[in-house]
């Protein structure tokens, strides 16, 4: 089973493949939102859904420019987009909790 799914994954072109990894840097933002409530403590989960949610969008991001121009499309352009509006979003979202928590 992984063996055909790795295979789809390797003939999958970039703008999918950039589609597909910002879904799964949602599902990791998501997570992360939902961390403090499942670990029980733990601080380390909530930097481990962090760090991943901002490195799938950045190779989603750069995933994304590669198929953008391989295709010449504009409809291939929102694979790039979608993964930037998730890291601008996520990164904004992150300094401003820092900014709250250090006030405390």
């Amino acid at each position: 089973m992984f063996a055909a799914l790795y295979g789809k994954w390797l003939f999958m072109n970039d703008t999918n493949r950039s589609l597909l990894i910002a879904v799964i840097a949602c599902a990791a933002m998501f997570f992360f939102a939902k961390s403090t409530q499942m670990s029980d403590g733990k601080n380390w989960i909530t930097w481990v859904f962090a760090v991943s949610t901002l490195g799938l969008s950045v190779r989603g991001f750069w995933t994304g420019i590669r198929g953008a121009r391989q295709l010449k499309t504009p409809w291939s352009w929102l694979a790039p987009g979608m993964n930037a509006f998730i890291f601008i979003t996520f990164a904004a979202f992150s300094v401003l909790l820092l900014w709250v928590l250090q006030k405390k």
